[in-house]
């Protein structure tokens, strides 16, 4: 794997690592800002563009507890700046309730795209696609 690949590589790990250490500033800072949109595998489904996908992943950053995430059958290529990650992910965690004072059991499992372009020198998130590989899992705890 080349040094761009590398460094793409690690921009998709650092994305994920930030939702499970709740680091809202680390996140916001590996995504295009703006210019982010997002295809999610929960509702809303419909393509969310400017700030309204960054906003869904951080109300999850406030929602969860005990994150933990894996990737499979990652393929990730560099296009000059353009890096495509093609990769299956199963994240679960508490999904916490406050007003009600209880939690349920979350885990989500999605075959996953994630669009990134090299901007001044670091690689950003500007497109992530999730399409559900079965029903995610939900208990109350």
């Amino acid at each position: 794997m080349g040094s761009l690949e590398s460094e793409a590589l690690q921009t998709l790990m650092d994305s994920y690592e930030s939702i499970k250490n709740k680091d809202h500033a680390r996140l916001l800072s590996l995504h295009l800002g703006e210019e982010y949109t997002l295809f999610n595998d929960g509702p809303p489904q419909n393509l969310l563009e400017d700030d309204t996908g960054l906003r869904l992943k951080l109300s999850l950053l406030n929602q969860l507890q005990d994150v933990s995430y894996q990737i499979r059958g990652l393929h990730l290529k560099v296009y000059g700046e353009a890096a495509v990650a093609a990769y299956e992910l199963e994240m679960s965690g508490i999904l916490v309730y406050q007003y009600r004072f209880e939690g349920q059991r979350w885990v989500r499992r999605a075959r996953c795209t994630t669009v990134m372009i090299l901007r001044e020198g670091s690689w950003k998130i500007v497109h992530e696609h999730f399409s559900p590989m079965e029903t995610s899992l939900s208990t109350t705890l």
